[in-house]
């Protein structure tokens, strides 16, 4: 509220008194000149309006303290500025499922040249790509170039199509429809950077031919790179028409095949945007770091970090401490360009610079041979250098997928926050489909070189038909009403998952029946042939029956180079990708999902990233040089690099953890080897565990985080003490946790085999990587198992124990422990078998 009284208004400055007259006062008989009462009135004045314009009013406190006042926030997709009014905690109210199903499967991502057509010659380019590992590069001969492919549609139906192009020396690309009248994309000319070519349609066949097409004189080229085609709804169709190319591809990034929201995260960067100098991106030349905040250089030997994102049109102030007065600092953008601004000199430098859509290239460095040290360097948000920081982030990850309907966006998977632990509504699953499933045969019969097969109630609690399958390379399989036609998938509400099999896939003679252990392989990627007739390569690019049920029979890799084997084989080899599937769920189920840190805001500007791929505590894979005694993480060099290989490529590094706790690696850019990110120490302790966090090459569709944040002192101070509610109850629940694994009870089978009855004696436990047993046993069959341990606490490989037992005196007995669990009584008499041992599960 306001102040009531009005403010005394004086606006005569006056003269003030001096010292001595303020000490004496006014005496009797003095006249005050009236330029010292108009110093008075308008002091008095000054101070009054002072405390009105930063008075706190009582009310004002009142609401601070006594109302719950939060603040609702969005965080898109992408990177922004956000303005807080608080420092406080992020409270997440939502994050909603996506998927998308680009119906060219893997084709788009242009990297095998042989799945799509062209009237001149295609290249692979490796050095100019928007995804993957690659781009197409296309020769101009005569004619306009053109690239081609075919995909499946429905008639009648709506659909949005996007290709990432670059203009080398052409005139123009564009993406089209053939057969569709006016279904043609913008032209692109741009030849710095990629940019979208994107057109819609009304699908008017069962199938359609997607063409790149690119224009100019003979010998010109262009780049072309993640090619989609999405199914979109009526009104997304209708909306599509309002945004611009650039918007479009926004919204309809590039996926292989399916993909949900796959790990999202979002995080604020800290108030100083710059790492420590073991993080930053490159050397030149020999610049000696200190420490974390300390660097020498001189002119040639430059110290170079690569800030992305940034967000483009945002002013940013870069500075640093110079030692001397040869240092410099400049900035450029990425790639390497004219400097846009610098700074030289002792003391604080800074400079201020406006982000572009490319990131931007901080250099420190000397201008002359002598070497200066330049410390404390520091990005923030705006024109203003801020006093240094160290760089310190905030983060919520989330280690899940979340799907919905790919069309329509129904019936979302979403997250939601209770008691401090993160849940999902989960209304979809995801299936990994290969040879280690039960497969069977299916219903129908071979008929004109397609195979039926099936898993039975492995997709319990489906909708029917609700299945969405891809193939291993990638090719999307739709919905069949049986999935007896070749390349397509059946589910039913049963659970039941029918796939077909085309013999130019699995090579299977109409005439023969394949056994289970033939189904197996064919899912572990390998397809059987007879080696008395044809060579493996023959068989890998065969499109007829390869084996028919006699001759010698082999296998070859259905995926690379054509590998063979004699025997069986039982799983799958690297560059083959299983089958994929996901279905609706008919009952949505809540689940808990892996979580990691808490997201939280600084008052004033934040910058925050929403993406995901984010990857959590993965167990790292260290490779030592033997030169250098150099350990390595994810490493893509050729040899014994490759060992150091984590599961994904690397976009850039989260986090390297020894026990647990942060640990300092120097850290290189995505661009080093073909794995990407590269991380190296010297300082390695064997015997700890490494784990490691990072974002993956992982193209997945971006979703908003939804919640609020404290406005207030009373929100802050309510949400800390449920916070502390919550930490506690979890602490609580941990510390049962831990005491059930240091103490865990025994486990009693319900039932005994083969006749074996127990005399009171019956047990197993596992501590940790130790199984224990106890048993005293009577009246079973010897040599037959009394028990089978489930699954977890089986030895690796079979075990013999010697053990006691009784007739009327003392007998020598022994029990085998298999591999598959089976618990056998060897030897000895069964008057009465006694069984007190432990194994290692290792």
């Amino acid at each position: 509220m306001s102040f009531s009284s009005k403010l005394p208004e004086w606006f005569a400055t006056g003269l003030e008194p001096n010292a001595s007259q303020k000490l004496t006062g006014y005496q009797v008989g003095i006249k005050p000149p009236a330029q010292w009462f108009n110093w008075h009135l308008n002091t008095a004045y000054l101070a009054m309006k002072e405390l009105q314009e930063n008075a706190v009013h009582k009310e004002e406190i009142e609401s601070r303290f006594n109302t719950i006042n939060t603040k609702t926030v969005t965080l898109n997709a992408g990177v922004q500025i956000l303005n807080a009014v608080k420092a406080a905690p992020f409270s997440l109210s939502g994050v909603t499922g996506r998927m998308l199903v680009n119906l060219l499967g893997r084709m788009g991502n242009c990297e095998s040249v042989g799945l799509w057509s062209s009237n001149t010659t295609i290249a692979t380019d490796t050095a100019n790509k928007t995804s993957g590992t690659s781009s197409f590069k296309i020769t101009l001969g005569s004619v306009p170039a053109t690239a081609s492919v075919t995909f499946l549609t429905t008639p009648g139906r709506k659909y949005i199509a996007i290709a990432d192009v670059k203009n080398g020396n052409s005139s123009k690309i564009a993406i089209s429809i053939n057969g569709i009248a006016g279904a043609t994309g913008n032209e692109v000319s741009s030849a710095s950077v990629f940019a979208p070519s994107v057109v819609r349609f009304a699908a008017t066949d069962y199938f359609h031919i997607l063409t790149i097409t690119g224009t100019g004189n003979s010998g010109g080229t262009f780049n072309m790179d993640s090619v989609r085609v999405y199914e979109i709804s009526d009104a997304d169709y209708a909306a599509a028409a309002t945004l611009t190319p650039a918007q479009v591809a926004a919204k309809w990034p590039y996926v292989d095949s399916v993909m949900p929201v796959r790990n999202p995260y979002a995080i604020r960067y800290g108030e100083n945007l710059l790492p420590s100098f073991y993080e930053w991106s490159a050397k030149q030349g020999t610049p000696t770091i200190a420490n974390e905040k300390s660097v020498s250089v001189t002119v040639d030997n430059k110290i170079v970090h690569t800030v992305s994102p940034l967000v483009p049109g945002q002013k940013y102030t870069v500075s640093v401490q110079s030692g001397g007065a040869t240092g410099r600092i400049t900035v450029t953008d990425e790639p390497e360009s004219a400097i846009v601004v610098e700074a030289s000199g002792s003391g604080l430098l800074s400079a201020t610079f406006t982000a572009t859509s490319r990131a931007a290239n901080i250099r420190l460095l000397g201008t002359s041979s002598t070497a200066v040290t330049m410390s404390n360097p520091m990005l923030n948000i705006g024109s203003t250098a801020k006093p240094f920081k160290p760089r310190e982030d905030s983060m919520l990850a989330l280690q899940t997928d979340l799907y919905a309907d790919p069309v329509t966006g129904a019936n979302a998977d979403t997250v939601f926050e209770r008691d401090g632990q993160y849940f999902k509504s989960k209304k979809w699953q995801g299936l990994t489909i290969d040879g280690n499933r039960a497969w069977v045969l299916g219903d129908a019969a071979a008929t004109a070189g397609v195979r039926q097969v099936k898993i039975v109630g492995l997709a319990a609690g489906a909708v029917a038909a609700s299945g969405i399958a891809t193939k291993f390379d990638g090719k999307i399989m739709p919905q069949g009403s049986t999935g007896n036609t070749a390349d397509t998938n059946a589910v039913t509400a049963a659970g039941d998952i029918y796939i077909g099999i085309s013999v130019a896939d699995s090579g299977w003679d109409d005439k023969y029946s394949p056994s289970q252990d033939d189904i197996k392989a064919y899912f572990f990627g390998y397809k059987a042939y007879d080696a008395n007739t044809i060579t493996p390569a023959q068989a890998q690019a065969a499109t007829t029956a390869t084996w028919n049920g006699t001759g010698t029979k082999y296998w070859v890799q259905r995926v690379g180079a054509p590998n063979f084997t004699q025997s069986v084989p039982t799983q799958s080899y690297a560059g083959y990708t299983p089958y994929q599937l996901v279905y609706q769920l008919a009952t949505p189920t809540v689940e808990p999902i892996v979580s990691e840190g808490q997201l939280s805001f600084v008052e004033g500007d934040n910058q925050v990233e929403v993406g995901t791929g984010i990857v959590l505590r993965e167990k790292a894979k260290m490779y030592q040089e033997l030169g250098t005694k150099g350990w390595n993480i994810n490493n893509g060099s050729p040899g014994e690099y490759q060992s150091s290989l984590l599961n994904y490529r690397v976009d850039r590094f989260i986090g390297i953890y020894r026990n647990s706790q942060r640990d300092s690696w120097t850290l290189y850019p995505n661009t080093v080897t073909p794995a990407g990110a590269l991380a190296q120490s010297y300082n390695v302790d064997t015997a700890a565990a490494y784990t490691v966090s990072y974002l993956a090459f992982m193209s997945s569709p971006v979703v908003p985080f939804t919640g609020s944040y404290a406005a207030n002192e009373k929100t802050l101070l309510a949400d800390l003490v449920d916070s502390v509610q919550q930490n506690t109850a979890r602490v609580s629940v941990l510390e049962n946790k831990k005491a059930d694994k240091d103490n865990p009870a025994w486990i009693t089978p319900t039932t005994l085999l083969n006749g074996w009855v127990s005399m009171g004696v019956l047990g197993y436990r596992k501590k940790d990587n130790i199984v224990q047993v106890k048993a005293r046993i009577k009246s079973g069959v010897i040599g037959q198992p009394f028990m089978i341990l489930p699954e977890g606490y089986r030895p690796l490989v079979g075990q013999v124990r010697p053990v006691h037992s009784y007739t009327t005196t003392d007998v020598f007995a022994a029990v085998l422990i298999n591999a598959d669990g089976k618990f056998i009584v060897s030897g000895g008499s069964n008057n009465e078998v006694n069984i007190y041992l432990e194994f290692t599960l290792d």
